[in-house]
């Protein structure tokens, strides 16, 4: 089904130009398992072969990626039980999962409103970083200004890169799960670095008290 989908999306590409960038990137943005590892590198590579604009493919793919970020900001206005009845119903099908958006979450709590745009640099939470910044009732406009940002920087990277390895683009696959794993090992290690320090603080305040 996925193949299906990504093969649709790359004949849009080709047959209807920068609309159909736009397009694929928005759907990419809302459907999960699209991966935009293979879109936008795809994007460049045509654009190297044909008279289509990198500059303008870039912007159409920012496009997509901000109107693809919208309806999950909005549902998240609605409020965290919202977002999580949403996923009981339609998460399935989005490929989505209680898991993921959690970690969203737990992201933006930590990390305050400015995950909004370092998370659309981030595999884990490009997807799912608009419903927490929604349900914060974070201001529309410092969203927007945000992931267009860190779209148009991760539509740049890959696109670009795409662009100048020409038929050898999808090499770009393989080193870009290669990045995915070091995020997720990262991710780990200062979560891990997070919690010795906080047990040490602990350790060393219980230590003064008792002096």
């Amino acid at each position: 089904m996925i193949e299906n989908i990504v093969q649709w999306l790359t004949e849009l590409i080709e047959s209807t130009g920068y609309i159909g960038v736009a397009i694929a990137v928005f759907v990419e943005s809302v459907f999960a398992p699209i991966p935009s590892p293979f879109i936008l590198p795809f994007v460049g590579f045509v654009s190297s072969r044909t008279d289509q604009s990198l500059i303008i493919s870039i912007l159409a793919a920012t496009l997509g990626a901000y109107l693809g970020s919208l309806p999950f900001y909005f549902l998240g206005r609605w409020g965290e039980k919202a977002v999580s009845r949403f996923l009981k119903k339609y998460g399935k099908y989005l490929f989505m999962e209680q898991d993921e958006v959690d970690k969203g979450f737990e992201f933006f709590d930590k990390y305050g409103s400015s995950i909004v745009f370092t998370g659309r640099l981030i595999p884990l939470v490009r997807s799912v970083i608009s419903f927490p910044a929604g349900v914060a009732k974070m201001p529309f406009l410092q969203f927007s200004i945000y992931t267009i940002l860190g779209s148009a920087v991760w539509s740049t990277v890959l696109t670009v890169a795409g662009y100048l390895l020409g038929s050898k683009w999808e090499v770009i696959i393989f080193w870009l799960a290669q990045y995915e794993n070091f995020v997720i090992i990262a991710g780990v290690l200062v979560v891990l670095i997070y919690i010795v320090v906080k047990v040490l603080r602990r350790k060393k305040k219980k230590s003064i008290n008792s002096i």
